[in-house]
């Protein structure tokens, strides 16, 4: 059985801006309206279950809200993208320009880039990690995380999660 949270239908979004160091017009600081879905694939359980959605979308909600309205910084190298955090502001060099932010408005994430493809398995990581501490995963297969950074740019990753019977006659596994 799949079951899916749709991040538009849902509401599952947020806004954010970051920069893409040396990347034409990517490289100014610009905005992203973005869509997190999830697709899981897995066996119900007695109480006719994958999992509770309501508990899922709240938990990627809750990813979302920490990154809605701020400007993302990835940890690019230092000869890239400079970030200085003084008392509380964050000045950040890139691209021959210099940015002074308030501090909590910026949110550096521990991921090499920005692309839409590290967003996705920056997400994927968080809820995978999310759905083991909050459900039991032995009858979960797989998830899948769409990540929709808007203008038709998507990236979805999908993590096997089980050895299932289940699984492996879909052949989802080897």
């Amino acid at each position: 059985m799949k079951i899916k949270i749709d991040g538009a239908e849902a509401k599952v979004v947020f806004e954010a801006c970051h920069l893409v160091p040396g990347n034409g017009k990517c490289s100014r600081l610009h905005p992203h309206f973005h869509k997190v879905s999830v697709v899981i694939d897995g066996s119900l359980s007695s109480k006719r279950r994958v999992l509770h959605l309501y508990k899922l979308k709240y938990m990627i909600l809750e990813i979302c809200n920490e990154l809605d309205g701020k400007v993302l910084l990835a940890q690019y190298p230092e000869n890239i993208m400079h970030v200085e955090k003084n008392s509380n502001s964050v000045k950040v060099s890139v691209n021959g320009k210099t940015y002074s932010l308030p501090e909590e408005d910026v949110m550096q994430l521990p991921i090499s880039s920005l692309n839409t493809e590290d967003m996705c398995l920056y997400f994927s990581d968080r809820i995978i990690r999310g759905i083991k501490d909050e459900f039991d995963i032995s009858r979960i297969n797989w998830v899948e995380v769409i990540f929709d950074e808007g203008h038709g740019q998507i990236a979805a990753n999908r993590v096997i999660l089980s050895q299932s019977p289940t699984a492996k006659a879909r052949g989802l596994v080897s």
